[in-house]
């Protein structure tokens, strides 16, 4: 069994005229991040992966800086995949609603939830072959979608809604690809 730390990135500088995968994080999202590493401490890690999205790499360099750990980007962490923006906030946690409760679905134009929970699968297949514990830094929606497929969960939009950003998670997953969710979504101020 390998186990395997699930982190949401901080929070980010939102810029609605650049791409998202290209937001860094905000001074705020600076901040989150440190305290993220602080509790990072507490994991043992041994390895560190992250997603190539600005955001998620800044976070995973200030954890890889505290724990003194090289963070390796592996393809296919990345967010679930949007064609649009949507700057309605109603209008926005809609579609990821939408998007959870129908996974096969390509919501307003976006990759169906199904095909990036697959894609973290195997991305994660990646990850548990190496050290353990492993801390990967990835995405919110792209995360509900994997653990709604893998564990399962009951209401994966409410779990959505509920993760904190930062946030982490803790699964363990065998090597026939079983998971086991060890500890829910928490905050990094949120104690050990």
């Amino acid at each position: 069994m390998s186990r395997i730390y699930l982190v949401r990135h901080a929070s980010p500088r939102v810029e609605p005229a650049t791409p998202a995968r290209a937001w860094g994080l905000s001074p705020r999202g600076l901040d989150e991040a440190r305290r993220l590493a602080a509790a990072a401490r507490r994991w043992g890690i041994a390895a560190l992966y992250s997603s190539a999205e600005a955001k998620a790499a800044a976070t995973a360099a200030i954890i890889g800086e505290a724990l003194v750990l090289p963070v390796r980007l592996v393809e296919g962490l990345e967010e679930q995949r949007w064609d649009e923006w949507i700057d309605n906030a109603d209008a926005f946690n809609d579609t990821v609603r939408q998007s959870l409760e129908d996974p096969d679905a390509c919501v307003r134009g976006s990759e169906a939830a199904s095909a990036a929970a697959a894609r973290l699968d195997a991305a994660l297949r990646i990850v548990a072959e190496g050290a353990s514990p492993a801390a990967v830094v990835s995405h919110g929606r792209v995360l509900a979608a994997y653990l709604a497929r893998a564990v399962p969960l009951d209401d994966p939009y409410a779990f959505w809604r509920a993760m904190p950003m930062p946030g982490y998670a803790c699964i363990e997953r065998a090597p026939d690809g079983r998971v086991r969710l060890i500890e829910g979504f928490r905050g990094a101020d949120d104690g050990p």
